[in-house]
């Protein structure tokens, strides 16, 4: 795998899975190449079609192959997990760009708990 940057634009949510009795989502994304550093989008409160339009940037080293996305609704503290999805890298370094919605499987993958629309370019350093 290619060393370089990656840019990551978490720009949207549809159709998120309603983690609240009352109300909505209040929800944003982490998104990561290594659990250790994490980063993350801010909170929009009460939407389940959230827009966070939000620009993060990875370098990325030998031996990253896949990005994680995870998805929470912020509650009083604590959090509710709405779904996660992993997009391979390949997928960006073979087009040198990623534009696409994203699923977030629900248990077993046979349904699903909304989608991000997440926008990725590559540049190899």
């Amino acid at each position: 795998m290619p060393n370089g940057t990656l840019e990551v634009i978490v720009a949207a949510g549809r159709k998120l899975k309603d983690q609240d009795t009352i109300g909505k989502n209040d929800a944003y994304v982490e998104v990561y190449l290594d659990k250790k550093y994490k980063q993350r989008t801010k909170t929009i409160p009460n939407s389940n079609d959230p827009v966070w339009n939000e620009r993060l940037t990875f370098n990325v080293h030998d031996g990253d192959d896949t990005i994680h996305f995870a998805v929470y609704d912020q509650d009083v503290g604590d959090r509710d997990s709405i779904g996660d999805c992993k997009v391979k890298l390949k997928h960006v370094f073979d087009d040198g760009k990623f534009d696409e919605w994203v699923k977030l499987p629900a248990h077993l993958g046979l349904s699903s708990h909304g989608e991000i629309h997440v926008i990725m370019n590559f540049r190899p350093s």
